[in-house]
């Protein structure tokens, strides 16, 4: 997991403190140059943005900044400021820029807190990277069926069963699971399967919680979840899972979802789409412009 900053130094030393295991920071100089916000969306995948708008960095260019957060806008970004006039001064615009998290200095901002909240914004990143990666066979299908699948990936302890991912399409069980099968995907199963593996991936990644206690939070038997965990991505146990980079994972999981003649055509790099890219180079590729399951391209 990659996580960029542009912030004092003070605030940088509370975010390296509560930087969960796996995760690497890159501590950026400006908006626009060699080391900046600009060039390191461009140049690689990044799972969140940190900034505080009241550095002297970011203050004049503020404008800038949203244009790239919306420009970008499948990359989750947590502001981290102060409670002063220059601190919550350019809040508006970033609220229409993409902000997924606000963060006040010295309040609620220990390690604990922070590391919750990166863990969080970033899970919601993996499962994001994941939709975009099935954004062709989502476009397939009606938009209340994106939606409930969107859901799904948001909360997965909600969806017990393929009978309420059906419910909350609006649909029976029986015309859920023929849309799935003719947008070229497995089947609804494995959407619920695959969206459990990815929480409990979230859960595991800190190394304080064991698989036991994720599939309790998941309402689910520990049997289930790890024979999910080892069909779906072919890992031994929780720390192994733990252990995977987040690329590595949603590659895993894209490959359980395509039905074989589609998963082969796309691992070949056959066709367009941010999926084709990201099965046929085992990393996350953006699309210039991603499309979210029910809002067309």
């Amino acid at each position: 997991m990659d996580l960029v900053t542009l912030m004092p130094d003070r605030m940088l030393l509370r975010i390296r403190l509560a930087l969960p295991t796996g995760f690497t920071l890159r501590a950026l100089e400006s908006v626009e140059g060699p080391t900046s916000l600009t060039s390191a969306l461009d140049a690689s995948p990044v799972n969140l943005v940190v900034i505080d708008p009241s550095d002297p960095r970011i203050a004049p260019h503020i404008r800038r900044v949203t244009q790239l957060l919306e420009q970008y806008d499948w990359v989750p970004c947590l502001v981290y400021t102060t409670l002063t006039p220059a601190g919550v001064a350019s809040l508006p615009h970033l609220f229409r820029g993409g902000m997924q998290g606000l963060v006040l200095l010295g309040i609620d901002d220990g390690a604990p807190a922070l590391r919750e909240l990166i863990l969080r914004l970033t899970a919601d990143a993996v499962a994001n990277l994941l939709l975009d990666a099935l954004a062709r066979p989502l476009e397939t299908m009606p938009a209340v069926v994106g939606r409930a699948i969107r859901f799904l990936f948001a909360a997965p302890h909600r969806f017990p069963s393929v009978e309420d991912l059906a419910s909350a399409a609006g649909m029976s069980r029986r015309h859920l699971h023929r849309l799935v099968i003719n947008a070229g995907l497995t089947s609804p199963t494995q959407l619920l399967v695959v969206a459990r593996v990815l929480r409990a991936y979230q859960l595991l990644r800190p190394g304080d919680v064991t698989l036991e206690q994720a599939a309790t939070r998941l309402r689910l038997a520990p049997r289930i979840l790890s024979r999910h965990v080892r069909l779906t991505t072919a890992v031994p146990g929780a720390r192994a899972l733990g252990a995977l980079e987040s690329g590595d994972l949603v590659t895993r999981c894209v490959r359980t979802l395509y039905r074989p003649p589609a998963a082969l055509r796309y691992a070949v790099g056959g066709g367009g789409g941010g999926g084709d890219a990201f099965i046929a180079t085992g990393r996350p590729v953006a699309p210039p412009r991603p499309t979210r399951p029910g809002t067309g391209s």
